[in-house]
Formats: structure tokens, sequence, C-alpha cells
């Protein structure tokens, strides 16, 4: 561990410059060991075992890099500054090597005044996967400032059930946007029909493709308390054969957990740097970070950062803010309560699938820590 006398404390809402001659325009008090120990005891954190959130970052033209330190707990943070002036933060997450000329975030871009609001076909679309956050991930982009999303019908299905109409019908379904802005939409069956990949390249190859997964167990359990009804039937039941003994793959609550199965039509359609795998699992735990990714392969400016949301202690979700919205959370029907079952229907699941996420983070070239 660094000692503490060679790290910065950043404040909420300072600002600091990394200048070219490795000089800081802004003046921080940096404090000796002693002075942090009594500041971290005040605060009730221990020194030398800090686990903040990660520290939005923001750009500026005129002052150069701003930090914003973005924390539930405290506001503050430390950062190691090393010799060289490069910037990376002091936590075992995701780090960023900050230079005088490698920008995190990306600048919004705007529309000329002679620009005109009109419709679009779709730039982008979330393809699937069902049960996975496609809802929110799609309400999380509409609050983006490039970003159009259509939101009503909320899943427009054109290639799956409307493909005998126009595109101009499909296009009066979009919002208006300007050049500036994505145009989107979500229609999770998309995912289990691969004509739809082909019926959406040839409306326009060069069409980003998102999905969005999870462990399939979890997809699976989701899809089960989507569909429960009062018939009865236990989760176990509906998901094994043979008194329980094995997975019964006939039924769509296991058949739709099989990613690579359905992956392939996509792969063939579009050009893997088209298609991009969002990670269910972390858009739940840290939004700002996933949404970040979308961001980037959208080639949208920056928008989501950690001080943009608010966690929802009832549904152990997290609610996103905005200044002319306000708080912004998912429907009372979304975070329903996935059913409980033996941990032997589990290990059953967890030996199903194993061999199929093998499958899919080879296709995807991605891994994703699912436990098992």
């Amino acid at each position: 561990m660094t000692p503490i006398s060679t790290q910065l404390l950043i404040m909420k809402g300072s600002s600091l410059t990394n200048g070219h001659g490795g000089q800081l325009r802004t003046v921080f008090l940096i404090l000796t060991t002693s002075v942090l120990t009594v500041l971290f005891t005040f605060l009730g954190l221990s020194a030398y075992n800090v686990n903040l959130p990660q520290i939005a970052i923001q750009q500026s033209s005129r002052d150069g890099l701003t930090y914003k330190a973005v924390n539930k707990q405290s506001p503050y943070r430390l950062l190691q500054i090393d010799e060289s002036n490069d910037v990376t933060y002091d936590t075992n997450d995701i780090m960023y090597d900050v230079k005088d000329d490698d920008s995190v975030l990306r600048d919004m871009a705007t529309h000329s005044p002679q620009d005109t609001c009109i419709k679009r076909l779709p730039q982008a679309i979330i393809a699937g996967v069902q049960k996975c956050g496609t809802t929110a991930l799609l309400k999380f982009l509409s609050a983006h400032p490039q970003v159009k999303a259509c939101l009503k019908p909320a899943e427009t299905k054109y290639f799956s059930q409307y493909h005998t109409k126009s595109l101009d019908w499909y296009k009066e379904l979009m919002p208006c946007s300007y050049s500036n802005e994505i145009t989107m939409e979500k229609s999770p069956p998309y995912f289990y029909r691969g004509y739809c990949a082909n019926r959406i390249r040839k409306m326009d190859p060069k069409t980003k493709i998102i999905f969005i997964v999870k462990d399939p167990v979890v997809r699976t359990e989701s899809m089960y308390a989507m569909l429960r009804t009062d018939k009865g039937k236990s989760f176990a039941a509906s998901v094994t054969s043979n008194n329980l003994s094995q997975i019964n793959e006939n039924t769509q609550l296991i058949d739709f957990s099989n990613y690579p199965k359905y992956m392939g039509s996509w792969l063939k359609a579009f050009d893997q740097q088209q298609i991009l795998v969002v990670d269910g699992h972390n858009l739940e735990a840290e939004p700002a970070v996933e949404l970040g990714i979308v961001e980037q392969f959208l080639g949208i400016g920056s928008y989501f950062t950690p001080d943009k949301f608010m966690f929802n202690e009832t549904k152990r979700k997290f609610c996103l803010y905005t200044d002319h919205s306000g708080v912004q959370c998912l429907s009372e029907r979304k975070g329903r309560k996935h059913p409980e079952y033996s941990n032997t229907v589990r290990t059953l699941l967890e030996d199903h699938f194993r061999p199929q996420n093998e499958a899919f983070f080879k296709m995807i070239k991605r891994r994703f820590d699912w436990g098992y």
C-alpha cells in the first residue's frame, strides 16, 4: 500500500488540471499521515481499506480535466498521483489512465440551427434478450440528450410481426430526431428469430445491434416469475422432467436461455463490431459504468455518471435522476420476486447451461462471471 502522505484527497465538487507541465493549477491540501488518520477516523473510514465507487470524470475545454467525487456514503475519494503525472484510481474496479491528450468522456454533439427534427429509421436496435433488462436499458438511454427512443409502443416487433408493412409505416412509429441524435427501438423477440437479423440488415446493413444478457439461470427464473399463473406448477416442475431428475429442454423457459443457439444468426448477418453484448447484472449494480460502454459503442457523448442514479431500497434497483424529469424508476411490474427451489434443481440448471455459456462466450469473444 502506498503511504498515505503521497496520496491526494479530492473533495466533492473540487477540480484539478493535469497540465503539460505536470503542474496542478488548482491547489489542494496534501495531508500528512497523521491528519488523514484523524480525518478518516472522523468519517468512520479505514485509511487503508477504502471501498468507494468510481469517480465520475468530466471534460472541460476551458479548465482541462475536472474530477468530481460521487459516493453515497462520503464526498471523499483517494487518488494516486504517479511521477509521470498520469492519474489512476486507487481501486480494484476498472482503472482509467488519464493523460493530458486522453479524454475519458466524449463531448455531446450538437445540431445546427437549420437542422430539422424528422422521423428516421432506427440506427440502433435493442434486439434482446428477453427478461435480461431490455426495458431498463432503453428507459435509461432515452434520457440521454443524443438518444431518441421509441417508447410507445414499448416493443415495435416490426421485423418479427409487422414486416409486411412498409418501412415508412415503421418509421412513423419513431420519435423525430436531429442529425446529431440516435433513433432507437427495442424488441426482445427479435433475438429468437434469425430472419429478423436478415430483415434488419436489409433495412440498413450499418445498423448497430445491442443485446443485454444475464446468467441464463436468472433469466429462466425471471421468465417464470413473469409468466407464473395460479395453476400451481412450481418452478422446479416447470424446468425439469422425469420426476425432477433432468432439465426439460423443450420448455421455453430453458430454450430461451440457450444464447448460443440464437446468436449465430446475428453474427452471420452483422459484423461483430456492430454488435454489443451488455452485462445485465452490471447494469443493475453499476448502471453508469455499463451505460458508458453503450455510449461509446453508439458514438454519442458521455452523459451517464454515478450521481444521476438513486437506489430504490424497496425494489433493490437503481432509478435515474434528471433535472428535467426528476426520479425515474421502472414500473411496479418490474423486479418481481424470483422463485425458490432446491439446490438439487439449481445444480441441474448450472450443469445444463455451463457448456452453453462457454460456447456463447467464445462466440461473442467476451466472458461473464456467472458464478459456475
